[in-house]
C-alpha cells in the first residue's frame, strides 16, 4: 500500500449498487481513485486529483476518461476543454454517485465541533454532462459527525466520517464495508 494510502468499500442503502475507493497523498496533494457500481451494474471509473491546499485540481471519469474536468489556479472551471464560466468560485467536485468527494472539503475545512462553513462545489450531473455550481454548509456536528446543508434545497443529509475525513455512512444512502 502506498503511504498515506487508505481503501474503503462503500454498499448502497437505498439500492444495489458499490462503490470501492482509495485515497492517497499524491504529487503534492491528494489522489482519490474509485470505480461506483449502479443498480444496473454500471461500472463508472473515477479519479479526482487535488492540490497541496485541498481543492480540486482535476477530475477524470469515465474507463477511457470520457469526461475530464479540470479547476485552473485562477478558480475557472473546464469540461473536456470547454471553459464552464458559470462555475467559476468553485473549490470543490461533487459527484453525486459517491460519498468520496465530501472527504476533500471535509479535510480541506478542518472545522472544530461546533463550526461551520459555507463552499462552492461543482456538481456534476452525470445525465446530462454539465456543471452546475452548489452552495453547500458544512457544520461539524461532532468529532465524527458533519450535516451538510444544499442551500439551494435547504436538504441536509448527516454522514459519520473516520479519522481521515473519509465517509463512514451517509444514512439511507451509503454505509462504509472496510
Amino acid at each position: 500500500m502506498i503511504a498515506g494510502a487508505h481503501a474503503i468499500l462503500w454498499l448502497r442503502e437505498d439500492g444495489k449498487g458499490n462503490d470501492a475507493c482509495r485515497f492517497a497523498n499524491a504529487e503534492g496533494g491528494y489522489l482519490i481513485d474509485g470505480s461506483s457500481t449502479d443498480v444496473d451494474g454500471t461500472v463508472l471509473r473515477y479519479r479526482i486529483r487535488a492540490r497541496a491546499d485541498g481543492t480540486t485540481r482535476r477530475v477524470r471519469i469515465g474507463r477511457k476518461s470520457r469526461l475530464n474536468l479540470r479547476h485552473k489556479k485562477d478558480g475557472s472551471w473546464t469540461l473536456n476543454d470547454a471553459p464552464m464560466p458559470g462555475i467559476q468560485g468553485a473549490t470543490d467536485i461533487l459527484l453525486d454517485f459517491t460519498p468520496a468527494s465530501f472527504t476533500l472539503p471535509i479535510r480541506r475545512l478542518a472545522l472544530d465541533t461546533g463550526a461551520q462553513s459555507e463552499i462552492i462545489a461543482a456538481r456534476l450531473d452525470m445525465a446530462t454532462e454539465q456543471l452546475t455550481p452548489l452552495h453547500l454548509v458544512f457544520r461539524r456536528i461532532s468529532e465524527d459527525t458533519y450535516e451538510v446543508e444544499t442551500v439551494e434545497t435547504g436538504t441536509t443529509t448527516r454522514i459519520s466520517v473516520n479519522d481521515h475525513g473519509i465517509v463512514q455512512s451517509q444514512p439511507g444512502q451509503w454505509i462504509a464495508q472496510a
